[in-house]
Parts: structure tokens; C-alpha cells; sequence
């Protein structure tokens, strides 16, 4: 549903989410913290789907490129080392992955792509379809806490249906 509302409309139900939450203060004072605090969130969903509608449901995201600078069939997955791609098996994003890649921890930004091309990688950047959701990390108040609306890539992590904004983050 939220992806075939518009801008407009995303901002109309944040504004009643705003509304909601300053009623709530007006009426409980801070008794009604809880309601307030999630009216608040809904907003600021809404606020971020507006701004997804407005981008046309596409939002930038990490990208891996061969050093020619050929999209490559992978998604950036947490393991249990940090981060790192997972090289699929093919387009499907949901294929099996058949190897790693981790990006350089160098400090300079061409040493790190120096030392990516001799592993035959470079991390660019894509515009693709995207959502918003709630999310956050923690459990109990400190969980409820870190709650807030993020971007999403809605592919699943990979597609070639993608717009290159760069295939590199470091451009000659």
C-alpha cells in the first residue's frame, strides 16, 4: 500500500501522526509518552515514504563492480566478521552465495581502491527500488529507543534493474 500512495499523501498521514501525538501530550501530558512516541515514528515514516514517492520509489545504495566496472551479482550481508559482500550464484538475490568479498579498511581513499582492483573489485554506488519501515537493534527500552524509519533496498539486495550513479566511490 505504501508504495502507490503519493508524496502528498504520505505527508497527509504524517501530519495526522503529528497531530495524534500532540494531542495525546495535550490531553495525558507526559502520562501519554508511549502514544506520543509512536505517533511521532509514523510520522517520520511517512515523512521518509514522501520523500521515496518524490524519488520516484528509488533510492541510492553500495553497489559491486568488476574493476571494468561490470555490476556484479552480490549483496552487502552482515556476517559474523562485520560486513562483506556475498558473491551470488546468479541474478537472483536470493541464489546461494559462492564466495566473499570485503572491502579494504585502508585509511586513504586510494590505497582502499588500490587493494579492492587487486581482488578484481570496486564498491560504486546505485539508485534502486527502495521501501521504508521501522527498524532498530537492542532489546527492551534500549531497543525502543534506537527505533527509527529507514531506506530499504526492495530487490531483495541485488538487481540489474538499476540506475549506476557511480561504479566507483573514488572517480579518477
Amino acid at each position: 500500500m505504501a508504495e502507490s500512495m503519493t508524496a502528498a499523501q504520505h505527508r497527509e498521514r504524517a501530519a495526522a501522526h503529528d497531530a495524534e501525538a500532540a494531542a495525546s501530550f495535550e490531553r495525558c501530558d507526559t502520562d501519554g509518552f508511549v502514544s506520543q512516541w509512536s505517533s511521532g515514528l509514523m510520522g517520520a515514516l511517512e515523512r521518509t515514504r514522501a520523500e521515496l514517492a518524490e524519488a520516484g520509489g528509488r533510492a541510492e545504495f553500495p553497489a559491486l563492480f568488476d574493476t571494468a566496472g561490470r555490476l556484479v551479482a552480490a549483496k552487502w550481508v552482515e556476517t559474523r566478521h562485520g560486513m562483506a559482500w556475498g558473491l551470488l550464484e546468479s541474478d537472483d538475490p536470493h541464489s546461494r552465495f559462492t564466495g566473499w568479498f570485503s572491502p579494504s579498511q585502508a585509511r586513504g581513499p586510494v590505497a582502499r581502491e588500490q587493494r579492492d582492483a587487486r581482488k578484481g573489485y570496486q564498491v560504486g554506488r546505485v539508485r534502486a527500488r527502495a521501501g521504508a519501515k521501522l527498524g532498530g537493534s537492542g532489546t527492551g527500552l534500549s531497543g525502543a529507543l534506537s527505533v527509527r524509519p529507514y531506506v530499504y533496498r526492495a530487490d531483495g539486495g541485488f538487481s540489474r534493474d538499476v540506475e549506476v550513479v557511480s561504479a566507483s566511490h573514488y572517480p579518477a
